[in-house]
């Protein structure tokens, strides 16, 4: 049977199991706010998708070094199957809370798996790589326009079962897509890993490395602020779900604009140059966000930090393979998961709490602030790696 060429189908396969995320996180927090009418709650929905990867993610990519990007693939689709099965057969907050917690797993390692695949794909320029993670990312960004419509769209007519078995349906087909791929293995496996303190212990003494990851750190908070606050400030407006979908949809049709184009601009501008700048028009659009008072600025405003949004990541994982020998891939990786995951399980708890003894202004105020702060690092680095 003739197969797919591999980044085709990772950018296929991509959309598929990332409704786990783009439908499942809206969806979840939903469930939780129309069930319980609380932002706790919903931020708990929410964060369950980031609690393993929180925990887990160094030992996925020691996996992924050890068994190869196809395996774990193909297993994390099971999990996410399995996971969004639940809540379609059972529908109460429970279940919810389950599935988000294999959802997040199943896709966390997923994408750290597809991710090494990309790294180990031939290229002539490493800014070519760049270009590569992006198209990998725009089958996520399709995925995220999609998925949140959907989803409302979906619980306003049919309801909560209806949504979680299309969820589940649209993942098995990315299992079914997944026998027919071609993937680039890399070489020798890697043996022996260092411990979770010693991975950590040598990022924290090089001070590049370190950088890297904390503005990780910082557009991990911002892309989970934003994901978890819209439904949240959409709630308190009384926006119906499918208005809060749009509102996602429309940040979402910004990352994939941007995916779409960085091909072209990571021949232009280097890493640190398009970080600086997209943490600077983030933490502007953060900034206005509390005096956004309509859907339609709402939606607007999502669109440009969707814009600065969809440079973040591939500028990330490239400066991770700068820096990281290729038996490490998985491990680098698997860092910058595990900080995302951190960000995506205690962010939306804070923010949620920020947001019930206070108001949603706050938390946009907060995010805004940190990501001013990422845009001045970013900045320093590149005048850095300029001189």
């Amino acid at each position: 049977m003739r197969r797919l060429p591999p980044i085709f189908a990772l950018l296929a396969m991509s959309l598929m199991a990332h409704v786990t995320m783009s439908g499942g996180r809206v969806s979840a927090s939903l469930f939780a706010l129309q069930h319980n009418d609380s932002n706790f709650m919903a931020g708990l929905a929410y964060g369950m998708y980031s609690l393993l990867p929180a925990l887990a993610s160094i030992h996925i990519g020691r996996w992924v070094d050890r068994a190869g990007p196809r395996r774990v693939m193909n297993t994390s689709l099971v999990v996410m199957m399995c996971g969004l099965a639940l809540p379609a057969m059972w529908p109460n907050l429970p279940t919810v809370l389950i599935s988000a917690m294999f959802g997040g797993f199943g896709f966390s390692s997923y994408l750290l798996a597809a991710n090494v695949a990309v790294s180990f794909m031939p290229v002539q320029h490493s800014s070519e790589r760049v270009g590569m993670l992006a198209w990998l990312q725009i089958g996520t960004s399709i995925s995220a326009v999609f998925g949140p419509s959907i989803a409302g769209a979906l619980i306003d007519h049919a309801g909560y079962r209806a949504v979680f078995a299309f969820m589940a349906v649209t993942v098995g087909i990315g299992f079914v897509l997944s026998r027919r791929i071609e993937l680039y293995e890399g070489g020798e496996r890697a043996k022996k890993h260092a411990s979770v303190a010693a991975v950590l212990g040598e990022v924290a003494s090089t001070p590049a490395l370190l950088r890297i990851y904390l503005i990780a750190l910082a557009l991990s908070l911002a892309w989970d602020g934003f994901s978890f606050m819209a439904p949240v400030l959409g709630h308190e407006r009384g926006y119906t779900a499918s208005q809060v979908g749009i509102v996602l949809s429309t940040f979402a049709c910004g990352t994939l604009v941007t995916r779409a184009a960085l091909p072209w601009l990571s021949r232009r501008l280097p890493e640190w140059r398009m970080l600086s700048v997209a943490c600077a028009v983030t933490a502007t659009v953060f900034l206005v966000l509390p005096i956004a008072q309509s859907v339609f600025l709402h939606a607007a405003l999502g669109f440009v930090y969707g814009l600065s949004a969809g440079v973040g990541q591939p500028n990330i994982l490239n400066l991770i393979y700068h820096s990281m020998p290729p038996e490490k891939a998985g491990q680098g990786v698997g860092l910058r998961s595990m900080i995302g995951g951190i960000s995506g399980l205690g962010g939306p708890w804070l923010f949620g709490i920020i947001a019930s003894m206070l108001s949603a202004a706050p938390v946009f105020l907060l995010i805004g602030c940190v990501m001013g702060s990422a845009s001045w690092q970013a900045h320093r680095a590149a005048s850095a790696t300029k001189d």
